[in-house]
């Protein structure tokens, strides 16, 4: 503050500090000496009201009380002695510095200590909170991209519908024996013998439930390679596919092979970031699977490039070691198996069928899944993530080991069409085509999962991708590869045959398997047509001979070894099937 008109104030400068050092109250601003100069007012011609001839502020004069700084007597205790002179001779200038809670500084004497009015006050304690009554779970980046808790369950409550979809289908394709099943459960091999003693109800259970194994495992590999959401995708498609359905009511070793393959692949997603010789797991139900069924050695390649493919994102080169690990323990176990069981047979058998005609029908039973599995393929390689949170981060596959599985994934789908075509033998080829399926099915997932879009954009496209294959799916096992209706056959022939005779049918196998009890295997013979049916009803050579036909043959007109014993057509008049015809000898 500098002086002037109005201040009242004489103009002595700018003070460098309110109270300065070692100077009384107000320091260096009036004057040496600590005392207040006296000139009379500039303005009003006044003595200045705080000089000591004016009387400063006395008890009967001064606005302030003597008690100093506007502070009640107690608050600031009287020292006797030099300090109340001081205080006469200094009265202080106003109440401003005295605010409530700070400490007034007093003048210090040459030997004196400083003092510091310290105000009693008491400090409250913050309250602590209540505790709430519930609390909010952290949110997921993505609920279906993180496997907490609830979505788990989630995942396996659908699971288990679509299971229970599979084994509906799978009852769809009823009725007796085929021939191949009557054959394998008279077969008489260790595991078959063990098969056959539940019977045919028992050996379809045992196939239903590897079937619906497989698919459980399919769903665990899908959810470990990409998300829970192209997992259950992936076995919704899988479920209604017809050679699904048809190996889950098929008694025979195919549904255990596609077990042990689905087993070795789950293996492998399940140990992709461990130590690369947890891959040991998985090769002995590799090495397994072609023993069950010969066309399982086709996919064990695949299996050898994606335990590289699976590896490479958490291992770098190391997984080319886990690959060829695999490749070693796999094949050793290979030829032990060779060595003690024998080759399996029918795996390079050449016949004269159209290898057009064969891929058209490898089309039929698995074309909608191939399509969608190449649109998830070139998804996958165009972008790792749909983008459902764009601010999520985390590593993600490069796009070259990305186009790597999905060429491997699809291709392998094709590896049994291909083969049987160029052998131009569709023995069981629906059957083989769902083996290379099983490994195009994740990509599948992953396709259905990006048609849809982020946050369900589009979940129509879903649903009519899974309806128009569940359609296929029923139609063709209701119409394509049923057994044929041989229970009134059995019956008809159950009162003509004994342990002694020799027979002749198109199905000798079914024959065979159900009359058990009253024939050995060896005593019925395949059917053939032309020369050799003409000469052997010509000669008489067996004593009963049954055939699936239209029309009776020429060979049997004016026979005179053979009557007509029954013509016997199949219950559902719509299935297609041509009448039993059965001759005996005169």
């Amino acid at each position: 503050m500098t002086g002037g008109r109005n201040s009242g104030w004489p103009d002595q400068g700018q003070p460098q500090d309110q109270y300065g050092p070692q100077q009384g109250q107000y320091g260096q601003q009036y004057g040496q000496q600590g005392q207040y100069q006296q000139q009379p007012d500039a303005h009003t011609q006044q003595p200045d009201p705080y000089s000591q001839q004016s009387g400063g502020y006395s008890q009967q004069s001064g606005p302030y009380p003597q008690q100093g700084y506007g502070y009640p007597q107690a608050a600031v205790p009287q020292q006797p002695g030099p300090q109340q002179d001081w205080q006469q001779q200094y009265p202080p200038y106003s109440g401003r510095r005295a605010a409530a809670g700070s400490a007034v500084r007093r003048p210090q004497q040459p030997d004196a200590e400083p003092e510091f009015h310290e105000p009693d006050y008491t400090v409250l304690e913050p309250e602590p909170e209540p505790e709430p009554a519930y609390v909010l779970p952290e949110v997921p980046v993505s609920a279906w991209s993180m496997d907490n808790s609830r979505s788990a369950w989630i995942s396996r409550g659908v699971l288990l519908l679509i299971l229970m979809v599979q084994a509906g289908l799978s009852y769809r394709v009823g009725g007796s024996a085929f021939p191949d099943e009557a054959e394998f459960l008279m077969s008489g091999g260790r595991v078959s013998g063990l098969v056959a003693d539940g019977g045919l109800a028992g050996a379809r259970m045992l196939s239903l439930a590897w079937a619906l194994g497989a698919t459980a495992l399919l769903f665990g590999a899908t959810r470990m390679l990409f998300n829970p959401r192209a997992a259950l995708a992936a076995a919704a498609m899988y479920s209604v596919l017809e050679s699904t359905a048809f190996t889950g009511r098929y008694a025979s070793m195919h549904s255990l092979s596609l077990f042990l393959l689905a087993a070795a692949l789950w293996l492998l997603a399940k140990t992709r970031q461990t130590h690369p010789a947890a891959v040991l797991l998985a090769a002995p139900f590799a090495a397994l699977a072609p023993f069950a069924a010969y066309s399982a050695a086709l996919y064990l390649p695949t299996l050898t490039v994606l335990a590289v493919l699976t590896a490479y994102r958490f291992r770098g080169a190391g997984a080319f070691a886990r690959g060829a690990l695999f490749a070693v323990a796999t094949g050793a176990m290979l030829f032990a198996g060779v060595r003690l069981n024998g080759t399996p047979t029918g795996w390079n058998a050449h016949s004269g069928e159209s290898a057009l005609s064969l891929l058209g029908q490898s089309g039929q039973w698995g074309g909608i899944v191939l399509l969608v599995a190449v649109i998830g393929a070139v998804g996958y390689t165009r972008r790792a993530r749909m983008g459902e949170m764009p601010w999520a981060e985390g590593d993600a596959p490069g796009s070259v080991r990305r186009a790597a599985l999905g060429v491997t994934l699809c291709a392998t789908a094709l590896l049994a069409p291909l083969y049987q075509a160029y052998l131009g033998n569709g023995s069981s080829l629906h059957i083989h085509v769902g083996f290379g399926l099983l490994f195009a099915v994740p990509m599948a997932g992953l396709g259905v999962s990006r048609l849809m879009g982020a946050h369900f954009r589009y979940p129509q496209i879903g649903i009519m991708i899974y309806v128009a294959a569940l359609v296929v799916g029923m139609a063709q096992t209701q119409s394509l590869y049923r057994p044929t209706d041989s229970a009134r056959m059995i019956g008809a022939m159950r009162q003509v045959v004994d342990g002694k005779g020799s027979y002749l049918s198109d199905d000798p196998e079914i024959s065979a398997y159900y009359l058990r009890s009253a024939t050995e295997p060896g005593q019925w013979h395949r059917a053939s047509r032309g020369a050799e049916l003409a000469s052997a009803v010509l000669k008489g050579s067996y004593d009963a001979i049954v055939l699936r036909s239209e029309r009776t043959p020429e060979a049997f007109r004016g026979s005179k070894h053979y009557r007509v014993l029954a013509v016997l057509p199949p219950a559902d008049k719509d299935s297609g099937q041509a009448p039993y015809r059965i001759w005996v000898k005169r």
